[in-house]
């Protein structure tokens, strides 16, 4: 069974992806909400949707820092997403 807590942050990941600025933020401040140990990847979340709404796109460097904060068994999400 996959982790729930995963599963908000995979959540978020494809919400992004899909332009969906409410949808990455909601589902990331859950999963952070239930493990401070994610704060990093919550922080490369906000840049990245405050990139959505101000630029209409995340940038590469903002993909590639929330590759950097995500566990290893979700970077092969964001890399399918970017």
């Amino acid at each position: 069974m996959k982790d729930p807590i995963l599963s908000l942050v995979e959540e978020a990941i494809m919400s992004l992806g899909r332009g969906d600025v409410g949808g990455a933020r909601s589902a990331m401040a859950v999963a952070v909400a239930q493990d401070r140990s994610l704060e990093a990847v919550a922080d490369a979340i906000a840049f990245a949707t405050a990139e959505l709404e101000t630029d209409g796109e995340v940038s590469p460097s903002a993909w590639n820092a929330l590759t950097d904060a995500c566990p290893a068994e979700l970077r092969g999400v964001v890399e399918a997403w970017r």
